[in-house]
């Protein structure tokens, strides 16, 4: 009985050192050092860092479900998209037609086009004009809706090939 007493004692001592232990914790919390977060933050890293997202290339039309003028629209459409993720301007530029009011290269990485319509190509007096309206997925997951214009020259030589006449 006396061996029960004293472990029941030493029982209690332990419960009430733990307690006072855990008070003082609780008024004055210890502050996590920034390694110790950095640390935490990077083994609990879910979502992709902004220097992997660039190294997946984007995802470019299947160009198999096309042919003729809408397969070479959807060709400039894919080297658009290519142009746009190397950040290549002057590539980028040499797709637009020089009357075109668009004036540069958008600055936000677009990742795949998740809708299309239809390719519409038109007959005009002097060029054939194709339109097609896209929904993108950029970089951040944010949709965008554009409608883009496509011009073919009906002149021999090199007018004679699809370019980017606006995209709204």
């Amino acid at each position: 009985m006396r061996k029960l007493t004293v472990m029941l004692g030493l029982l209690l001592f332990l419960v009430a050192c733990q307690n006072k232990t855990s008070m003082k914790d609780t008024q004055n919390p210890a502050k996590p050092s920034l390694e110790v977060t950095i640390k935490e933050a990077v083994q609990n890293e879910e979502v992709a860092s902004p220097t992997e997202l660039q190294d997946i290339p984007p995802v470019y039309i299947d160009e198999a479900n096309y042919t003729g003028d809408e397969l070479e629209i959807v060709k400039l459409m894919n080297a658009r998209l290519r142009y746009i993720w190397e950040e290549d301007e002057k590539g980028y530029m040499s797709l637009i037609d020089s009357q075109s009011p668009v004036s540069g290269m958008t600055r936000t990485k677009v990742r795949k086009i998740v809708s299309m319509s239809d390719i519409i190509i038109r007959e005009q007096r002097k060029l054939y004009e194709g339109v097609v309206t896209v929904t993108e997925l950029d970089e951040n997951d944010d949709e965008s809706s554009l409608t883009m214009v496509f011009w073919k020259k009906k002149e021999e030589g090199d007018s004679e090939q699809w370019i980017i006449a606006d995209i709204d």
